[in-house]
């Protein structure tokens, strides 16, 4: 469960979400989520489901079952993904990200997304 807890910590990260805050969504206490992510405990079904939804995961995801296409995400998540790191950058690395993200839409035959 260690792997899991590890993936959860990190899944979190990548949304921008500290555990007390993925623990307060998921209706949890501090505590308790801790545990998961530190893989002392194991939560139940419906627990893991409520935390799948919160982390905009899916259980496969952060079991670390399914191969390479399963774990593929949708463009809408990974929007998010990168709308929720923005959020958390201060100006001068949002400029730069920016120029990035430009710099690589350019990139890009059409603009297109698979």
């Amino acid at each position: 469960m260690q792997e899991v807890g590890s993936r959860l910590r990190v899944r979190a990260r990548v949304l921008g979400l500290s555990d007390a805050e993925v623990a307060r969504r998921v209706g949890l206490g501090a505590t308790r989520y801790a545990n998961y992510v530190n893989g002392t405990r194991e939560p139940d079904f419906a627990t893991f489901l409520r935390i799948c939804q919160v982390l905009e995961t899916t259980p496969n995801d952060l079991l670390g079952v399914g191969g390479e296409q399963a774990s593929t995400p949708s463009a809408d998540v990974l929007l998010r993904r990168i709308e929720a790191a923005a959020r958390v950058m201060d100006l001068q690395t949002l400029l730069v990200a920016a120029e990035v993200v430009e710099a690589l839409a350019r990139r890009t035959p059409g603009g297109q997304r698979d």
